[in-house]
């Protein structure tokens, strides 16, 4: 049976999307019969064994930590999402669905690239929620909302955009997703959800207010209408790849707050139409629903494997 050991990003303070799309490949490699392992990645230099396959999916590694993964594994998978480093000749991966196939082979003409949406990444909570449920039907009147902006909440917006939710309409019933739970009294405040709380979360609610990140394929997934905000560059190749299953607000970090709570204002107005809600349910789904390439690409590797150890050096 081949080892994998996966590395994501969590007790750093960039947010949990990272750890959700490697829990996501972790089922994936135990489904195809890999012994794996998910830790975060502050823990690398500590946890690093020999294995067949490492995966590390980080924004704040550097080189050295990928060039000392490449020592321990056969293999190794590095997630990249901005051309980030240098990286060693290793699997990169980039699953928007719009990644661009070309600027990747001019910058790591070497390396196996997987990219799109061939190779996306959703837990199992959330594939359930897209697949065995009846399509949601759009409310005639928005009344729950959920404002989820990653873990820390990097542009410190969620108590502003509640305010401007409250304001708007004092009969929402405003729910958010942030470590303060006590942030408001206007709105529910969570934290620490397990996969499946958050899935039956997103699921409940009429509109969803969320960053671009992993979260924001996973509101996809749970059927509910969305207008997404890109709040760090990061997240652009997400919010082009779902363009036409959100309502969304561009390089949020260059707004001012009088600007930003139009382009909310304004959205909000649009998403009320049941219509443009069905529209974005339906994308979704369209997107989400395509199949993957993982099982072949892992049963590639594993026929490496076994290839190496028949013909050992």
């Amino acid at each position: 049976m081949p080892k994998a050991l996966l590395f994501a990003d969590k007790k750093f303070g960039v947010g949990l999307g990272h750890f959700s799309r490697c829990n996501a490949l972790l089922e994936i490699l135990k489904s195809n019969g890999y012994e794996a392992y998910l830790l975060d990645a502050s823990l690398l230099d500590l946890e690093l064994k020999k294995c067949d396959l490492i995966v590390i999916d980080s924004y704040v590694l550097g080189l050295e930590s990928y060039q000392k993964a490449t020592t321990f594994a056969t293999h190794c998978l590095f997630f990249d999402d901005t051309l980030r480093l240098p990286y060693p000749n290793a699997i990169l991966l980039n699953n928007a669905p719009n990644a661009q196939k070309t600027l990747y082979q001019s910058h790591y003409p070497n390396h196996t690239l997987l990219l799109g949406g061939d190779y996306r990444l959703l837990q199992k909570p959330f594939s359930q929620k897209l697949n065995t449920t009846p399509i949601k039907s759009p409310r005639p009147k928005i009344k729950k909302i959920l404002v989820t902006l990653g873990g820390e909440d990097i542009l410190n917006l969620t108590s502003f955009i509640i305010d401007a939710l409250a304001t708007y309409n004092p009969n929402y019933e405003i729910h958010y997703i942030h470590k303060n739970t006590k942030l408001t009294s206007q709105a529910k405040g969570y934290y620490g959800l397990t996969q499946e709380e958050m899935a039956d979360l997103f699921y409940k609610m009429d509109l969803c207010i969320c960053a671009c990140g992993q979260t924001l394929m996973e509101i996809i997934a749970s059927q509910t209408p969305r207008i997404a905000l890109e709040i760090a560059p990061n997240q652009n190749a997400n919010l082009t790849s779902y363009a036409k299953a959100i309502l969304s607000i561009q390089e949020v970090w260059k707004l001012d707050q009088d600007s930003l709570k139009s382009q909310l204002l304004s959205h909000l107005k649009a998403i009320e139409n049941p219509n443009l809600q069905a529209q974005q349910i339906l994308q979704g789904i369209a997107i989400l629903n395509q199949s993957t390439k993982w099982d072949s690409f892992l049963q590639n590797l594993k026929n490496l494997y076994t290839l190496s150890s028949q013909n050992p050096i």
